[in-house]
């Protein structure tokens, strides 16, 4: 098996052996899974959006543009229409004399006037193949809001929180153009820190309630043992999702979402992207411990159920990842156990550090279960959803059922369960087909054929 993480027709190739992950947004190439999750936010309907919202800026009487930077941008906009052939290489020379304009204005430079200016250079810096110029740009306009953000009472109260959600999403966007991998993962987390410290501002009680768990998560995946029982629970049942009688979810949870207003959908965008970049690191512990964080904040931020339910199959699957890895450390020590003196002090702590170890792989395969499990009771107790999720634009639901599937049946195997492995293979297999999950359809497939060839030898070594 190999790990995938994988959103609609995406996915994030990591070289593992696990179970496939399905994420907002991810692709076999990496950065062709980038491109596809921040459609979402620079789509062509956005860029459309971008181009009129300039037009019209420099088309009324109040145009907050000086004369000088207003007809350098109509010239733009001129270059780019049907009528000069949509000559995006004249229209960008024009929009970089606008945002020169712009300097020698003293424009505010973090004014939604002045970054459209920049964010429309860098698309046609992308649009034209210039894909390090692209790439500066959003870095710089990244380092700007940053900068203003972390500085104490430079932006005003009631602006910090657009201000957070312009920079996630131009965070989002210097994806597509970044080919440093580990500066993207930094970048992501700084931001991502910086968003996350102005949710807890709002909220003490989430405040203590992450640094408790932050610290607990870190011990149990980093195999310690903790003096206190750690406490799994999943969020996908009937207790916080219900389904009316049109067949449509809704989250029963009386929850203050507006700590994370206005950059919720962002947020947690950047959350997943941050998830696939530690994968793609082979950080197993740093994606787990933020994607925990993550379906629970999901459900007190009151985001859609279906990609609560999305989030609490990855979970799963990233979970039997670190069982393999906590399986793959279990072995190291076994061997070294085994060429140790019996009796001795090594021997002894081998000996208590192959217990935990191997008690924590446990764990984490029956949280894994937990995760998998809880999404199928859900959809198996509420028929009516398996109905409507084909009516559903958003798959996210059909996909966690499907991802659901086949994660017990890749569990089943492991246990010598063959034939509920192959039922529940086959169930996934349908499940894929009928949602168009290309990914999972192939993995299961192969999964079923290596388990029929399997079955195949035992039964010709019993005759």
């Amino acid at each position: 098996m190999r790990c995938h993480i994988h959103k609609s027709s995406n996915i994030l190739n990591v070289n593992s052996s696990h179970i496939p992950l399905s994420f907002s947004g991810t692709t076999t190439n990496f950065q062709q899974r980038r491109k596809h999750s921040l459609k979402y936010y620079f789509g062509v309907g956005a860029l459309v959006g971008l181009c009129y919202g300039i037009w019209e800026f420099t088309n009324t009487p109040s145009s907050p543009f000086p004369t000088e930077v207003a007809d350098k941008l109509k010239d733009a906009l001129w270059a780019e229409s049907e009528k000069e052939n949509f000559n995006s290489r004249k229209a960008l020379k024009f929009y970089i004399n606008a945002l020169e304009q712009c300097n020698i204005s003293n424009m505010d430079n973090l004014s939604d006037e002045y970054t459209s200016i920049e964010l429309k250079i860098a698309e046609l810096y992308q649009k034209l193949g210039q894909f390090e110029e692209a790439n500066d740009m959003y870095l710089e306009l990244l380092a700007r809001y940053f900068s203003a953000l972390s500085t104490t009472d430079l932006v005003e109260e009631d602006r910090r929180g657009t201000l957070i959600r312009r920079d996630l999403r131009v965070l989002i966007k210097s994806l597509e153009t970044n080919k440093d991998l580990s500066l993207g993962r930094r970048n992501l987390l700084a931001h991502l820190l910086l968003a996350q410290e102005e949710v807890l501002s709002k909220s003490p009680e989430l405040k203590n309630f992450f640094e408790k768990r932050k610290q607990k998560t870190i011990d149990i995946f980093n195999g310690k043992s903790t003096k206190e029982p750690f406490e799994f629970k999943t969020y996908v049942n009937e207790e916080n999702i219900k389904v009316n009688e049109d067949g449509y979810m809704t989250l029963n949870m009386n929850h203050n979402s507006s700590a994370w207003e206005p950059f919720k959908e962002e947020f947690f965008t950047a959350r997943d992207l941050y998830t696939a970049y530690c994968l793609s690191a082979k950080d197993i512990t740093a994606a787990l411990g933020c994607k925990m964080t993550t379906v629970e904040w999901m459900v007190m931020a009151d985001m859609p159920p279906s990609q609560i339910l999305l989030s609490q199959a990855n979970l799963g699957s990233l979970l039997y990842l670190q069982a393999e890895k906590f399986a793959a450390e279990a072995d190291e020590l076994q061997s070294k156990l085994n060429e140790a003196t019996i009796g001795n002090d090594e021997s002894r702590e081998l000996a208590i550090d192959l217990r935990t170890i191997s008690s924590n792989k446990e764990r984490s395969l029956k949280m894994a279960s937990q995760c998998y499990e809880s999404v199928i009771d859900f959809a198996k107790k509420n028929k009516k959803l398996r109905f409507k999720i084909k009516e559903e634009l958003d798959p996210s639901a059909s996909q966690a059922i499907a991802l659901s599937t086949y994660g017990i049946g890749v569990l089943s195997i492991q246990n010598g369960s063959f034939a509920k492995a192959e039922n529940l293979l086959k169930e996934a297999i349908s499940l894929a087909n009928d949602t168009g999950f290309v990914e999972l359809l192939s993995e299961a497939s192969l999964e079923l054929d290596k388990l029929t060839d399997r079955k195949a030898k035992f039964s010709n070594l019993s005759k």
